[in-house]
């Protein structure tokens, strides 16, 4: 046999037998993907009397009245991931946005901002909104929780540091706790009493 055709043979079954381990390994962590997935969103599900889908990364159901959801998703400019905490809670009025930011140095203070409605109000949203989301910063990073009153619902953004970083079923429930209460605060402001 002509040398050259058979090192085209040999190469073409080295090909085909990479080709055929990476199909292999392609679908064995994708399975282990989705399992770790599953695993850290049922607890969450669970939580809320729900269920998980894992095409949208999401587990969702009912808390305290509310439709809820906990959903890892890809950050706008693709910076990385975050992890979106909503409830439903259609209150009307004017959308806002709070962001925290919490430096890495301890003597730094938090950075806060907001863009939203003036209140009319003695107390401003600003406060009221930093009293419950300041405790959800306790480490360097940031945090940002906005009301949409188109889709009406409250969603409390937080960075992923890994693709595995979901929060656990306590911190989750701290989370919508949080959510519930500004909902209230978020109603009463933009609907305040004569």
């Amino acid at each position: 046999m002509n040398p050259y055709v058979s090192f085209g043979l040999a190469m073409c079954g080295i090909v085909g037998i990479s080709l055929f381990l990476t199909a292999y390994m392609a679908v064995v962590f994708n399975r282990r993907a989705k399992s770790d997935l599953l695993e850290s969103l049922r607890p969450l599900a669970i939580l809320m009397d729900g269920d998980v889908d894992l095409d949208d990364a999401r587990a969702a159901g009912r808390y305290k009245g509310h439709i809820a959801t906990g959903r890892a998703a890809n950050a706008p400019q693709g910076l990385g991931r975050i992890f979106l905490t909503s409830v439903i809670d259609g209150a009307g009025g004017k959308p806002w946005t709070y962001t925290a930011r919490r430096p890495k140095e301890a003597d730094r203070a938090v950075d806060v901002s907001m863009i939203g409605p003036n209140e009319t109000s003695n107390e401003s949203l600003q406060e009221s909104i930093g009293r419950i989301a300041l405790p959800l910063l306790a480490a360097p990073g940031w945090l940002k929780i906005d009301y949409d009153p188109t889709a009406g619902h409250l969603q409390l953004t937080r960075r992923m540091e890994t693709r595995r970083d979901i929060p656990a079923p306590d911190t989750f429930m701290t989370y919508l706790e949080a959510l519930v209460a500004i909902a209230g605060i978020n109603r009463e402001s933009q609907h305040p009493e004569p």
